[in-house]
């Protein structure tokens, strides 16, 4: 089963864009919603992945780092997520 983690705020229209597009291709993920928290998801996810990260939505696939919507949406039209997916 896959581990996906979306880290999100209510109102970032691209955080509802990749939710959309991940529901669409039937994957289930979890929210976190870090509006009151922001700060703190950014310096953890920057330095767990040694990215700097100052955005939503971040996303993380099998614990692997993904990036935001634009990311997300590379990868699947690329033909490359399903290389972050389990089988």
């Amino acid at each position: 089963m896959n581990k996906i983690d979306i880290y999100t705020t209510p109102t970032c229209p691209f955080c509802i864009k990749a939710k959309k597009l991940l529901s669409s291709l039937g994957l289930n993920y979890t929210e976190h919603n870090v509006e009151d928290s922001f700060d703190e998801m950014t310096k953890e996810i920057s330095e767990k992945y040694n990215k700097p990260v100052s955005t939503v939505p971040q996303i993380i696939i099998n614990e692997k780092y993904i990036g935001g919507y634009t990311d997300l949406e590379a990868l699947y039209k690329g033909g490359k997520l399903n290389e972050y997916l389990e089988k």
